[in-house]
């Protein structure tokens, strides 16, 4: 083969020398290498010195890592290749998992098994910095600020109450984020999505009732968005209950939003749901005007329109002038 094509061989030598020198500047590293990957450097090691130099290099991109959970498994180590390659070198074994990976690709199949996407792509990259700080929402973002950074497994969760645009999901999908970066799983649902798919496993064999319900009961942190939004079935109420009560009896973090008040929500969901809920969940209430019609309308007109939606008094008697 090399006397019919000769630059195959030039090419072997050349890949042969380049490896004798990396072998010759890597080895006087090892026994630093081995240090800072927690091992003990012994005779013979110098036989491994390609696995332990390239678990030292894994071992510096995983410190320094700048991927967030969103673009995470761009990171070569994420990939099956890296996965693999992690998996046959024995000095990788003392570098942790990606966290941030492990928690994104739970959080997938946590989505899949409840049926629904989850988060919207509207709100998918709503984090906790492109949120609009006023003094109608500062406190709301605060305790959502604490919940995460003194997240525990049996942290009291959150109840955002508000009326429609005053930023409850974001400020939830700002929470699910922030916890996933910290390698902390959380499965985010619409509760009206979660009730629908319910109601359709009931009447469908191909849907497993138990499997959607027993993942919003286990999972480490539920987002609960938009509860409230309708009145279910008795029989759907109870599903709804079942995990409710669950997430209560074992101290399960629960972030709930909703544009009911505590009466509303005794009327569509119950008492002894309502109640669990109220122990389980601080109460935040956001008196924001709806960001969406501010946006549209200037900061007036909302409170106007906001005003007149909830059958308030008009203080500019804007709409009480006749025609």
């Amino acid at each position: 083969m090399m006397e019919k094509n000769p630059s195959i061989g030039v090419h072997l030598t050349e890949l042969k020398k380049a490896d004798e020198e990396e072998k010759e500047k890597t080895i006087p590293l090892l026994g630093r290498y081995c240090e800072e990957l927690g091992i003990k450097y012994e005779d013979g090691m110098n036989m491994d010195w390609r696995d332990i130099r390239d678990a030292h290099a894994m071992a510096i991109d995983c410190s320094g890592c700048t991927y967030t959970i969103d673009n995470c498994d761009d990171c070569r180590h994420n990939s099956e290749t890296g996965v693999f390659s992690k998996s046959q070198n024995r000095y990788m074994s003392n570098i942790p998992n990606c966290e941030k990976y492990a928690a994104k690709c739970r959080q997938l199949k946590a989505q899949r098994i409840v049926g629904m996407s989850g988060i919207g792509k509207r709100f998918a990259l709503r984090r906790f910095d492109t949120f609009n700080v006023t003094q109608e929402t500062s406190r709301a973002f605060t305790v959502c600020k604490d919940f995460c950074f003194n997240f525990s497994d049996t942290r009291k969760g959150i109840r955002l109450y508000g009326k429609y645009g005053c930023g409850k999901t974001h400020l939830a999908a700002s929470i699910i984020h922030e916890l996933a970066e910290q390698g902390i799983a959380g499965v985010f649902v619409v509760v009206p999505e979660l009730l629908n798919k319910i109601r359709r496993s009931f009447s469908n064999p191909s849907e497993d009732t138990d499997k959607i319900i027993r993942t919003a009961k286990e999972a480490k942190l539920l987002i609960m968005d938009d509860l409230g939004a309708e009145k279910p079935s008795d029989w759907v109420s109870e599903q709804l209950y079942m995990i409710i009560n669950s997430r209560y009896e074992d101290m399960l973090p629960t972030i709930i939003t909703t544009n009911c008040n505590t009466k509303e929500l005794i009327e569509r969901l119950g008492e002894r749901t309502v109640s669990r809920i109220i122990e389980m969940t601080e109460p935040v209430t956001i008196k924001a005007s709806d960001y969406r019609l501010k946006s549209y309308l200037g900061e007036d007109e909302a409170r106007q329109a906001e005003a007149k939606r909830l059958g308030e008094d008009d203080p500019y008697g804007i709409y009480g002038e006749s025609s």
